[in-house]
């Protein structure tokens, strides 16, 4: 909690909950999002209150009847809890298996609209669901937030306006860009038209934790992780899954100031811990410096291991295997992967891998195991070296087996 900040208003976002069905992990994790969060609402001193409570999509993992009553059970819970639901339905799973009928049960479900406007607390809450054509989205869905976006800074130009879809915005969050998969270009021009939006989503289930899951320009735009499975992106290559990537169950709590600053906290769901801030101060400024990659790259030192940091070295039959122990860098940064270099006796690599640090769970481990790599030969050198989520990397350990 930053210290001089306190909350006149605070919602909560989650996304990509995929469930099931009643007691599936995602059924369970939503449930444990709401409790988590009024819980954590009643234990402020200062403020007590969780005023909304959003879902961006992906609600289901199929879109079925079974699934989306699963989540109507969901929703009674948090209604009877005092919650104030708001969701958006996703193109992808939500509409699998209902398909153009998906928007019209879901309303069924919740007496709400798909694509809303609504003014909570004094702020301006925009949400956009896939349309009726079973396209992204229609010309007329880009006029309509157009025209309500206008209204919601019309009213008041030094509040933010959050706004909510299932897909990233192309080439904004971590996710997002055309390597990474998972973000669209349609509302961008609009967007940009508005420094004061906020614009949140899902949809990559890359990590909320990274730094890199926050980015500003024209716009704010946030990453709200996700309720089920961890992928990410390597070297360019999206599609990459951790070990255990189904333990990912991250949400966010929001919190907005008298001062119209935007406090993101980045909840691990499973452990009922709040795993990262970010504070955002600057939201009317027109092109946001703050939170540009461009900016924390430039500002970002390398990872550093302890001075009396050294490898570890395990053989098992013919596999060699090497362990490594976790690096620090600043609080605003994160130790993204370790990469390992095998060199034989002429100083060529003959073998290179890598590993998560594993730094999107709340309970990161203090040391690395990579995988096993076979060398038949002696007289190999290691070499590990760690990187952080802006692609500087630490001084390597090395060690000569």
């Amino acid at each position: 909690m930053k210290n001089d900040f306190s909350p006149v208003f605070r919602f909560v976002i989650c996304s990509d909950s995929h469930i099931e069905g009643i007691g599936s992990p995602g059924y369970n994790r939503l449930k444990e999002v709401i409790d988590y969060s009024l819980d954590f609402a009643v234990k402020d001193e200062h403020y007590n209150k969780i005023d909304t409570f959003f879902i961006a999509g992906d609600i289901t993992n199929k879109g079925s009847k079974e699934e989306f009553d699963a989540f109507g059970k969901i929703y009674d819970y948090g209604k009877k809890k005092g919650l104030n639901f708001l969701c958006t339905v996703a193109k992808g799973h939500d509409s699998i298996t209902m398909s153009k009928k998906s928007l019209d049960y879901y309303k069924s479900l919740t007496n709400q609209e798909t694509d809303f406007h609504r003014v909570i607390g004094g702020f301006h809450f925009i949400g956009v669901s896939r349309s009726d054509t079973l396209s992204h989205y229609t010309d007329e869905q880009v006029e309509w937030l157009d025209k309500n976006i206008a209204e919601a800074v019309k009213a008041d130009p030094e509040k933010p306006v959050f706004v909510f879809q299932h897909e990233h915005v192309r080439d904004t969050v971590y996710g997002s860009s055309k390597t990474d998969g998972w973000g669209l270009e349609t509302f961008t021009q609009v967007l940009s038209k508005y420094p004061q939006v906020v614009h949140i989503s899902g949809h990559s289930h890359f990590p909320a934790n990274d730094p890199r899951a926050v980015w500003q320009g024209s716009f704010t735009a946030i990453n709200d992780g996700g309720l089920a499975y961890y992928e990410l992106a390597v070297d360019g290559k999206n599609g990459q899954f951790p070990e255990n990537k189904d333990r990912m169950s991250q949400a966010l709590i929001i919190e907005v100031d008298a001062d119209n600053r935007v406090l993101v906290k980045v909840l691990d769901v499973d452990d009922g811990k709040i795993m990262r801030e970010f504070l955002i101060d600057n939201i009317t400024e027109p092109n946001k410096e703050k939170y540009s990659f461009e900016t924390r790259k430039e500002a970002a030192q390398a990872p550093v291991f302890a001075q009396d940091a050294d490898l570890r070295y395990e053989k098992n039959g013919l596999m060699h295997y090497i362990t490594v122990p976790q690096a620090k860098v600043s609080e605003d940064n994160e130790v993204f992967l370790y990469r390992i270099f095998v060199l034989n006796e002429k100083g060529r690599t003959v073998y290179k891998d890598w590993a998560f640090s594993q730094y999107f769970f709340s309970d990161k481990p203090e040391t690395i195991t990579f995988d096993g790599f076979m060398m038949l030969r002696k007289n190999f050198t290691v070499k590990v070296c760690a990187e952080d989520v802006w692609g500087n990397r630490s001084e390597a350990l090395e060690i000569k087996i």
